[in-house]
């Protein structure tokens, strides 16, 4: 990805040059060697992140077909060579890449398309949308638990976090999970940072791993192992599906108020406004007229009860990714896998991000969530 921001008179040959640059770079060892150095330099330093954000890089090398973790990437850039570099760059050419630009601001519609065409003219090969690669994410079929110890030396901190898949939404199950989104954070704040005081770091969410939107709870401090912590995760949500059938419509109103204010928000900066259209061009989804199918969804919805369906099924399938991040201190067998609870299903047991990757995705019979971007409301 390319960006270039600036006055438009040489912003297309900027971009053109930085372009050339990418496709043909000119680089000797020293160049690489370098370069590997500042890479290794920067995934080793695990104190760059904190716990909790390094547990949500391993959900993603979990579920994500073209991600891998933190110790994968490390090894492999140990090995790579000059002449693997080199062979990688013109695969890219031969092979060929899928293209798209966005121009935001004050450059013309006939100056964006002849910049447009003059990139295409730089890449020997263009892909169209159907054979370009797209990232997937793996389905968790069955619940997945990864045991691991926090990679940064000598923190005490436990990081866990709980990912429940919900799947590819259209543009009505989008605006039920952003409700949930919103209705989660004060009872799982409430309950496991103020009452409990599990953590200083603590947060119930929705959010989109690619095309899938996920109720993701995490946990963050040094009071409670994690295996404690997920049954107080389990509890919260379960306490939160029960008050969810209670809510008057009064509350509700309320909420669908909030919502509506966060899909009117204008803008602030050209920024934004870029990362918006992008977030359309990216995936071919080119749903520009998401906010408006929203907002007319919304004002359609009268009472709690099909969000409240939204809630069930999500707990219902329970595709859950959980990720339990043991502290420094924490007794080395705790990494293993506990007893099994009697009555409950097995989730898959791994050590390790990458491990468990592979037993998803890689040994057979691994299903994936679609691609395509549903742009449109079902009732």
């Amino acid at each position: 990805r390319l960006e270039a921001d600036g006055y438009d008179e040489h912003l297309g040959e900027v971009l053109l040059q930085a372009l050339d640059g990418m496709l043909a770079p000119t680089f000797g060892a020293a160049e690489l060697e370098r370069a590997r150095r500042q890479v290794t330099d920067d995934l080793a330093d695990t104190t760059r992140k904190a716990p909790y954000e390094l547990a949500m890089d391993v959900v993603g090398a979990l579920t994500t077909d073209d991600q891998f973790d933190r110790e994968a990437v490390l090894a492999e850039v140990a090995k790579v060579d000059e002449k693997q570099v080199r062979s990688y760059l013109q695969a890219l050419r031969d092979e060929g890449m899928r293209v798209q630009l966005l121009v935001v601001g004050n450059m013309g519609k006939a100056s964006a398309q002849d910049l447009s065409a003059k990139i295409a003219t730089r890449v020997d090969r263009v892909l169209p949308p159907a054979d370009a690669r797209r990232a997937r994410v793996i389905m968790a079929e069955r619940p997945v638990e990864v045991r691991m110890r926090n990679p940064i030396q000598g923190d005490v901190n436990h990081a866990t976090l709980n990912a429940y898949q919900y799947g590819v939404p259209d543009v009505s199950e989008r605006v039920r999970m952003m409700l949930l989104g919103k209705m989660v954070e004060n009872p799982v704040y409430d309950s496991l940072r103020t009452k409990k005081q599990l953590g200083y770091i603590v947060f119930g969410f929705v959010t989109e791993h690619v095309d899938v939107l996920e109720l993701r709870v995490l946990v963050q401090g040094d009071k409670e192992a994690p295996d404690g912590v997920d049954v107080d995760i389990e509890r919260v949500l379960e306490g939160f599906g029960a008050d969810l059938k209670n809510l008057s419509l009064a509350e509700f109103s309320k909420w669908k108020s909030s919502i509506r204010s966060g899909l009117n928000h204008k803008d602030q900066n050209m920024g934004q406004e870029a990362d918006r259209y992008w977030a359309q061009i990216v995936n071919d989804g080119l749903c520009f007229n998401r906010k408006e199918l929203a907002l007319e969804y919304l004002d359609s919805l009268n009472s709690p009860k099909a969000v409240v369906e939204t809630f069930q099924l999500l707990r219902r399938e329970n595709r859950k990714v959980s990720v339990k991040m043991f502290g420094a201190n924490a007794d080395p067998a705790l990494l293993a896998a506990p007893s099994p609870v009697p009555g409950k299903p097995q989730p898959v047991l791994l050590v390790g991000a990458n491990a468990t990757k592979r037993r998803l995705g890689s040994e057979g019979g691994a299903s994936y969530y679609p691609t395509e971007t549903a742009c449109r409301i079902t009732k």
